[in-house]
């Protein structure tokens, strides 16, 4: 009995010797944590110049290098992972399926669900139409001259040059009878050409009134020409500016009588929509720059860096970018909410921001 209570009383003391040197030796010896960490899930998409894929399936672009730049500062390692639309890249952070985006536009509606790094380019919406060619504005210019109110100008200067003539030839054909004499019907038309050499300043002197009351008709005439021939001028330059710039879009209130185009599940089409502007929606930017190249929608709205891009190297000549911009926003990396990694990132992102390779990089895909 008295063996079995010694054993007993041994064996408490050694669990209990055992916890205690258990209990020290695990804080004088802590577990070492590894300081590489977790490989990040980058999400992107093909929308140039921010992702752009090579033909050996490769990713490069602005927002591509600006990532690589930024998680080279915080050793992180990570691997892109590619989705097809910016409705499918936020869906998947926002199911923590990935961890990053590099680009997202930073709008109200997205601030409640994920975290967003310091912004680093200000950028907005932009119409891209269609571009017309040198041989199209000579046909513009060709056309103008047989709308109505050019033939209209071209009528009231006639009939003008008509009665500036016969009143001339009325005064001048008996006492200045070699300039405007010849009988009735050929001085009516030496006054005819007088009033027109008149008032296209051309001025030849072969005729010249020689009475007061000519002179003082053709002081009168010339007043007259220089308004009327100053006015029809400016009109002919309105018109031809404006048939240069026309199709149906040249600002964004000309979007509410148009055929326009935006990418399916967008910021563009969601605002334009609620503008209350019908909307074509296409999922692919270069089926939607060709319908606007070909004339089969009037305009294309997009964000403005990507449209510039698309339109200068894919449809040089045949597309456009109105200077206007609307909806204005920033753009920023996109984290899950509460991530852990949006304090360092933003480290990064601001050092990376003062270098030359920053400046270098919005100066390459700019131009």
């Amino acid at each position: 009995m008295i063996t079995n209570r010694r054993a007993i009383h041994l064996a408490t003391f050694g669990m209990i010797w055992f916890s205690l040197l258990y209990f020290f030796a695990g804080n004088a010896f802590p577990q070492v944590e590894s300081p590489t960490p977790p490989r990040l899930r980058v999400g992107v998409m093909v929308a140039p110049p921010a992702f752009m894929k090579t033909n050996d399936n490769r990713w490069e672009g602005f927002s591509v290098e600006l990532w690589q730049a930024v998680a080279e500062r915080i050793d992180a390692s990570f691997e892109f992972q590619e989705f097809n639309s910016i409705e499918d890249l936020l869906d998947a952070l926002k199911k923590q399926k990935i961890d990053v985006i590099p680009s997202v536009g930073v709008r109200k509606h997205l601030e409640s669900t994920f975290d967003f790094s310091q912004s680093y380019l200000r950028s907005g919406l932009s119409i891209a139409v269609p571009a017309e060619g040198q041989e199209y504005k000579w046909f513009r210019v060709v056309e103008s001259m047989f709308t109505i109110d050019f033939l209209k100008a071209i009528g009231l200067l006639l009939l003008m040059s008509f009665i500036a003539g016969i009143i001339v030839c009325m005064f001048e054909r008996r006492r200045n009878s070699e300039m405007f004499g010849d009988g009735t019907v050929e001085g009516i038309g030496h006054g005819i050409w007088w009033a027109i050499v008149t008032m296209t300043t051309v001025g030849y002197g072969d005729k010249t009134p020689r009475t007061i009351s000519g002179r003082i008709v053709a002081i009168f005439w010339m007043i007259f020409s220089v308004v009327f021939i100053a006015s029809f001028t400016a009109h002919m330059t309105t018109s031809l500016t404006i048939g240069e710039l026309r199709g149906k879009v040249r600002s964004f209130n000309d979007l509410f009588n148009a055929r326009v185009g935006a990418m399916s599940g967008s910021e563009g089409l969601d605002y334009l929509t609620k503008q209350g502007i019908t909307i074509i929606s296409f999922d692919n930017f270069q089926e939607a720059l060709q319908a606007v190249a070909i004339k089969r929608i009037d305009a294309f709205v997009y964000d403005e860096q990507i449209l510039k891009y698309l339109a200068k190297r894919n449809f040089p000549g045949r597309v456009r970018v109105l200077s206007d911009i609307f909806d204005e926003y920033f753009v920023s990396i996109a984290l899950q909410d509460k991530s852990p990694l949006r304090k360092p990132i933003n480290i990064a992102l601001l050092e990376f921001m003062k270098t030359e390779n920053w400046t270098e990089l919005l100066n390459r895909y700019s131009n």
